[in-house]
């Protein structure tokens, strides 16, 4: 029911279910991976970017400062994770989670791949020191690795939409992600599958911490999931494209 790349990220990443709900991933975080969680208050891009420059980082930090939940600013395997702290402890939460698994998806599981398959070797280009050899720009290819870097999450129009597919699809997978991490499925399933959509709403915001529209937008997308067969061409394709 968990779609399979899911269930394979949660697994390298080494962030299974705790035994106790809601989760704190500001604690676990830090045994897992080499990610800084920074709660500013008030968070904008400009405060992003002061904090960083004082710590003699110089990172262009982008985005809308009216809607900005949090952002994370990697680089050579390393992150510093921003939430805005005056929010409310189901939005942090949520905003956590996702800006993880940004850095999981993103940065953490293509560094691990490329790692897997060239070695060490390749450290150099993946933090930008050095341009791939024909030799190993051709094995990317034939095993699916990014040796680039990663998609622009920030891009955005004119209009304030996402500016490409790459950033909509980095988006919606980092949400699903998210929701994993904080209410995984197999957990969540039995309980709310069989009551009104509200009701299933309030358990998830009251036992798992999701903000309600998030919980909302969760029973949504668990019941389409149990509508779709799991070897779905949908399916398939979100696999390929992961």
């Amino acid at each position: 029911m968990t779609p399979l790349w899911l269930e394979e990220v949660v697994e390298e990443c080494g962030f299974t279910a705790p035994s106790r709900f809601p989760r704190n991933l500001s604690a676990d975080i830090p045994t897992r991976l080499s990610v800084k969680v920074v709660a500013l208050r008030q968070l904008t891009p400009q405060a992003v970017r002061d904090w960083l420059v004082r710590r003699n980082i110089h990172r262009p930090v982008l985005g809308d400062a009216s809607d900005f939940h949090g952002c994370m600013v990697a680089e050579a395997g390393h992150g510093f994770l921003f939430v805005d702290s005056s929010e409310g402890n189901a939005e942090q939460r949520f905003t956590i989670a996702h800006e993880l698994s940004h850095f999981i998806l993103d940065q953490w599981r293509p560094r691990q791949r490329a790692l897997q398959v060239f070695g060490g070797q390749i450290l150099p280009v993946l933090d930008g020191l050095r341009e791939p050899t024909p030799d190993e720009a051709m094995t990317a290819i034939f095993e699916k690795l990014s040796l680039g870097p990663s998609v622009d999450l920030m891009a955005r129009d004119a209009s304030g939409h996402y500016a490409n597919r790459a950033v909509m699809d980095s988006e919606w997978r980092a949400d699903l992600l998210a929701l994993e991490l904080l209410a995984p499925a197999k957990l969540v399933v039995p309980l709310v599958m069989d009551l009104p959509a509200e009701e299933a709403t309030g358990l998830l915001f009251f036992r798992y911490g999701l903000p309600r529209e998030k919980a909302d937008t969760y029973v949504q997308e668990l019941r389409r999931r149990l509508r779709t067969p799991r070897f779905s061409i949908e399916q398939f394709l979100r696999v390929e494209g992961g």
